[in-house]
């Protein structure tokens, strides 16, 4: 019996010294606005391998335009998001202000859209809808995929970035 409880109190010391040891990294992330803990990093060991996924197969939610992140009120409809799957080419979400489904393929570096249908409801979003529908009918929509982020260059001096929505 004495075993089993030295036993127990090693395990339950060592969970006690690994949730401590979390809540330092939480902690100094809370403080730190320039740290880059995630939470994959605090469930992750430090030194082995992250993945990111390389495609653009996933759910993304709009994270700046030009690389300045829209105040809260700049979309009407909440924040622009679109859902891409390239299993069946296709594209649907919300432009924050309409709904959006169409068709998509990659060609190399550029995204060719098909097929577009939008709501057509009347919104104040200082022309971020019309400038992304222009662009993604204009067939010159370019992507690149950066630390998990989605950069669309819609033409027009444009860059919209995206950030991953895990599935």
């Amino acid at each position: 019996m004495s075993f089993c409880k030295k036993i127990l109190s090693f395990v339950a010391a060592c969970i006690f010294i690994a949730a401590c040891q979390s809540g330092d990294k939480e902690k100094q992330a809370a403080e730190d606005p320039n740290s880059t803990t995630t939470l994959e990093s605090l469930i992750t060991p430090e030194g082995a391998p992250q993945t990111s996924s390389g495609t653009i197969q996933d759910i993304w939610v709009l994270d700046s335009i030009n690389n300045i992140a829209p105040d809260s009120n700049y979309f009407a409809h909440g924040t622009p998001y679109f859902d891409i799957n390239l299993e069946k080419n296709t594209i649907s979400g919300h432009t924050g202000c309409n709904g959006l489904n169409g068709k998509i393929k990659l060609n190399g570096d550029k995204l060719i859209f098909d097929s577009l249908v939008v709501l057509k409801a009347v919104c104040s979003d200082k022309g971020f809808e019309k400038k992304l529908l222009t662009g993604f009918r204009s067939g010159n929509t370019t992507y690149k995929l950066l630390n998990d982020k989605l950069h669309l260059n819609v033409g027009s001096g444009s860059n919209y970035i995206f950030r991953r929505i895990r599935r």
